[in-house]
């Protein structure tokens, strides 16, 4: 089913299956429009993908639409018209698109069987204009043709183009009669607790919508309906907003499932009873007699990654939010790549930059989130605080995944609560330096800003400013100095440190090279392996299999899912 607020642009299956009947008697071009295009099957891969990415293109910088692949065009019989498609991967289709696009569109593609023969319906968003193939082919759709993007049409798309926000579109057939009332309620008492603003609490339904920007006109947009509409109204519009919570096993295997659909608001209550469900309770002996319980699990820290990742999603693609529980980690998995210019390396420090714009303020307006970085530096915080490693994003360009491991240091939560109780405020920078020097002898200006994705003097500044509050030790003089945890704290931390006097050397061979990544990223697989050190497939499983025999590092996992992870000396 196609989503309703594209009606219009983008066509569903039974729209498709009309036009295809009135193929007996009329040519396909004449069924066409400024957001429907058929193309035939070609057996050439390569010239196929080439007129796929310039219909794509096409249609991205105008509307968006729908191309119909496997429907030729010229002739006036059904049955010659409905050619099909022949042997094609659908995620060779979309990926051959996406590289070949600047900057890249991702289509979603459904199949079609029609009179015997599938079809293709590809489904092309409006994109964030000018869009071009890779080969420099730029076209706008205008009317029922393809024109070549230039001149003017190319300076208006520069003035005006931008990513296009779906969270605020107005909805077709949604009024306040699609929204419910308890959660209409609850958001009143979420402004009432967090805003402390009465004023706008007690707006009536119309006038608090229109406050929030969740209705456009007196028409509710998609925001409205994803916050405040009634399960039945968002299963139908917007079928692809859902969370599937799964509690694995193993790596493969996973003993309950449950599929969240609803408001944002009654998913995230959901999802608050199922962490409670799920937890576990770890204690910790502080100073004196004095005992500290952490959860296993931490809500404050998933609340913080299921906002960011329902802000950040693509509702163009028709998949889930997935949260997906280990036995040592947590995964948030959201639909939809990072958006330009943000990567795993900078998504602590990139400026704000928000696909559903709409939602992100709302979320912000009624203070479930902080707007600049959407609570990215919480996550970072929330976990390292807690004792664990820190967050790990890994992305492509349909899907973000953050990773959350769970074991604890026990050492490191008592250390920074003992911090506390000092007045000596340990910031977001000062945690991750120190849990990266837990893990690997010293760090280096250049290794550190990596590491806290901030810039080369900035971390530097970071390091003496630890090593005069008496937490690290420098190595070394200028530029190349480096720095390792002091002598007494390493005690505290119950870690195993090189001689005091020892030469801390760069990382030069392909172990060292190895545990260096390792302690920047948390895990690695042998492909992120031989990426980075340009070692061979053996080359590398034999140094795994040393690191493993010093205990520096543990293989988790099997066939294409292995991967290592550091080993914390304790």
């Amino acid at each position: 089913m196609l989503h309703t607020w594209y009606s219009g642009t983008m066509r569903n299956s039974d729209e498709i299956r009309e036009l295809l009947l009135r193929l007996d008697g009329e040519p396909a071009d004449s069924l066409e429009d400024e957001t429907l295009e058929f193309k035939q099957w070609e057996s050439n891969r390569k010239a196929m993908h080439r007129v796929l990415r310039e219909a794509v293109v096409c249609l991205a910088n105008a509307k968006g639409g729908t191309v119909v692949l496997g429907v030729r065009d010229g002739v006036r019989s059904r049955a010659e018209a409905l050619q099909g498609v022949g042997n094609y991967d659908i995620n060779a289709v979309r990926r051959a698109v996406y590289d070949g696009t600047d900057p890249h569109i991702l289509v979603d593609i459904e199949e079609l069987t029609e009179a015997g023969a599938l079809l293709l319906l590809i489904h092309v968003p409006r994109g964030m204009p000018p869009h071009t193939t890779s080969d420099g082919v730029a076209k706008i759709r205008i009317g029922k043709e393809c024109k070549p993007l230039t001149g003017r049409i190319f300076a208006q798309l520069i003035a005006n183009g931008g990513q296009h926000d779906l969270t605020s579109q107005p909805m077709e057939h949604i009024d306040v009669s699609c929204l419910d009332a308890d959660e209409m309620a609850g958001l009143r008492g979420i402004i009432r607790r967090e805003m402390r603003d009465e004023r706008l609490a007690n707006l009536s339904d119309a006038d608090l919508l229109d406050a929030l920007g969740l209705s456009v006109d007196g028409r509710i947009n998609l925001a409205g309906l994803l916050l405040l509409g009634t399960g039945a109204a968002i299963a139908t519009h917007a079928p692809q907003h859902e969370v599937t919570f799964m509690r694995f096993t193993n790596s493969t295997r996973y003993d309950h499932r449950r599929d969240l659909r609803g408001p944002i608001l009654a998913i995230l209550r959901e999802m608050e009873r199922i962490m409670e469900a799920n937890n576990k309770i770890h204690t910790i002996k502080g100073e004196g007699f004095r005992h500290v319980e952490l959860p296993h699990l931490s809500w404050e820290v998933l609340r913080e990654a299921l906002l960011n990742g329902m802000a950040h999603r693509d509702y163009f693609i028709r998949q889930s939010v997935q949260v997906s529980l280990y036995q040592d980690r947590l995964e948030v998995t959201s639909p939809g790549g990072f958006l330009s210019g943000i990567t795993p390396d900078n998504v602590l420090r990139h400026p704000p930059a928000h696909r559903n714009e709409q939602i992100t303020r709302v979320f912000q307006t009624i203070g479930l989130v902080n707007r600049v970085g959407l609570g990215v530096d919480r996550i970072y915080d929330g976990q390292l605080r807690l004792g664990k490693m820190q967050p790990q994003y890994t992305a492509d360009e349909s899907h973000v995944r953050l990773t959350l491991p769970l074991d604890v240091h026990e050492p490191f939560v008592a250390f920074i609560m003992q911090e506390e109780r000092r007045d000596r405020d340990l910031l977001l920078e000062d945690l991750m330096i120190l849990r990266a020097l837990m893990m690997i002898p010293s760090l280096d200006r250049w290794s550190a800003a990596k590491i806290i994705q901030m810039s080369e003097e900035d971390a530097a500044q970071k390091m003496i400013a630890l090593r005069e509050a008496g937490y690290l030790v420098a190595r070394g003089r200028g530029r190349g100095t480096s720095y390792a945890l002091d002598v007494d704290l390493a005690r505290r931390l119950q870690i195993h440190l090189l001689p005091e006097n020892s030469e801390v050397k760069e990382a030069t061979t392909p172990d060292e090279r190895i545990l260096r990544l390792l302690s920047e990223r948390g895990k690695l697989s042998n492909a992120d392996i031989r990426q980075a050190t340009g070692l061979s497939r053996s080359q590398t499983y034999a140094a795994v299999k040393r690191l493993e025999a010093a205990g520096l590092a543990a293989l988790v996992g099997k066939g294409r899912a292995a991967h290592i992870e550091p080993v914390i000396k304790t």
